[in-house]
This record gives structure tokens, sequence and C-alpha cells, in this order.
């Protein structure tokens, strides 16, 4: 006997139109996420916006900081 079970972490796309309808300072977008082919539904706050900006230039900062031998380690 075969059991196939699929789970989301993804909140449901009528829960996202209610965030969005209830606040105009939130942005909806479709993305599609690397491995698939399906985009879904993405809506977010100016500040989880930020948020994200915040968190890529760090990890783009870190990045650049390794390519340069720069690990940021003591007695690197």
């Amino acid at each position: 006997m075969v059991l196939a079970a699929c789970a989301s972490t993804t909140p449901a796309p009528a829960k996202d139109a209610a965030v969005a309808a209830a606040d105009e300072n939130v942005v909806c977008d479709r993305e599609t996420r690397t491995g698939t082919i399906l985009p879904t539904k993405r809506c977010r706050t100016a500040e989880q916006r930020e948020a994200d900006r915040r968190t890529v230039e760090s990890v783009e900062a870190g990045a650049r900081n390794i390519r340069a031998g720069q690990t940021g380690k003591p007695g690197s």
C-alpha cells in the first residue's frame, strides 16, 4: 500500500486577499519559487518588504566579504 500527502507552508490565497483588503499598505505579487513552475501569491506589508530588503543586503554583503577573503572570523 502506498500513501502520499502534501503539506504547504504558505498561507492560503484567500487569507492573503483578506489581509490586502484590510491594509492598503500591503502589496501582493506572484512569485515562482526555485524548483517549481507553479507561481504563488505573496502579500507583504511595507515592514515585511523592508525586512526582506535588509536581509538580502546582509546576505549580499556577506558574500562580497567571503569573495574578498574577509570572513569576519578572528585571525582571518
